[in-house]
């Protein structure tokens, strides 16, 4: 037979002294709190599969990030028609988009740099290899 060995720790939700045989760091009050949370999410996803993380989060009264920790984990599921997703660059959510807001900015703004410097290469006043007209051989 083997022996479980309980070790007292505090739940880290709520803060209350529990004794955790598996390694749990919830109580058991919380972790059914965190279930049910869990049900209406899902719940609400089936129901409403275009919503993104904000609406879930006010028609679930569930946190984005708890919501965004199960998609991440793999526990919820999206459809394809979702618009809830993630960032293909940093990964943060993306309401739908390829890139978060973030990112689109950044990489707006290194394109723009990268075009000026671009059309400072073009720009004659700088110097480099010109044709001169006229001298050309017939």
């Amino acid at each position: 037979m083997t022996e479980s060995k309980s070790v007292l720790r505090n739940c880290k939700k709520c803060n209350r002294l529990f004794s955790s045989t598996d390694g749990s760091v919830f109580c058991s009050r919380c972790n059914t709190d965190i279930d049910d949370e869990f049900t209406r999410v899902r719940e609400y996803i089936y129901d409403n599969p275009t919503s993104s993380v904000k609406d879930v989060s006010t028609g679930t009264n569930v946190s984005t990030e708890a919501i965004l920790k199960w998609i991440k984990e793999g526990k919820i599921i999206l459809s394809d028609s979702s618009r809830i997703s993630f960032c293909e660059r940093c990964g943060e959510p993306a309401d739908g988009n390829r890139f978060c807001a973030k990112c689109v900015r950044e990489l707006e703004k290194g394109l723009k740099s990268g075009m000026e410097d671009r059309q400072a290469q073009r720009d004659p006043s700088r110097g480099g290899m010109h044709i001169k007209e006229g001298t050309q051989k017939k």
